[in-house]
């Protein structure tokens, strides 16, 4: 199975599970918190990133097909976030203020991609 169906099967399964309210996302100066759609909350701070990706797959329109992917320091597994939660229209401003550097360019290259794709938008410097 490939990694963008594992993605979003596992969203739907959150998505369609024990829902307790609608999956969002919230921004503070300091990082974002997210809500599942099972309840399951998340709590991440802008500090503990150290990648974020945009992964495209071709499911869509039946399937979640963009994904936002949040690799984080000492953490194995990155979180995801669909295309289309809500509070997402503020994901950019906050991409901008907070990881200099991103790149907008492959931003919009993912956002025209119909194949399983993974665009790297941005990487935290070493050293």
């Amino acid at each position: 199975m490939s990694l963008s169906k594992k993605i979003s099967d596992g969203w739907q399964r959150a998505v369609n599970g024990n829902v307790a309210r609608e999956p969002d996302v919230k921004f503070t100066d300091s990082g974002m918190h997210i809500t599942q759609g099972n309840g399951i909350e998340l709590d991440i701070a802008f500090s503990a990133v150290e990648q974020i990706d945009i992964i495209t797959t071709d499911q869509g329109p039946w399937r979640e097909d963009v994904w936002w992917c949040f690799y984080l320091t000492g953490e194995e597994k990155p979180v995801y976030l669909p295309q289309g939660i809500k509070g997402e229209d503020q994901i950019l401003l906050v991409l901008e203020k907070h990881f200099a550097g991103i790149d907008f360019q492959t931003f919009i290259m993912a956002m025209g991609s119909a194949d399983n794709a993974v665009f790297n938008l941005w990487r935290r410097a070493e050293g």
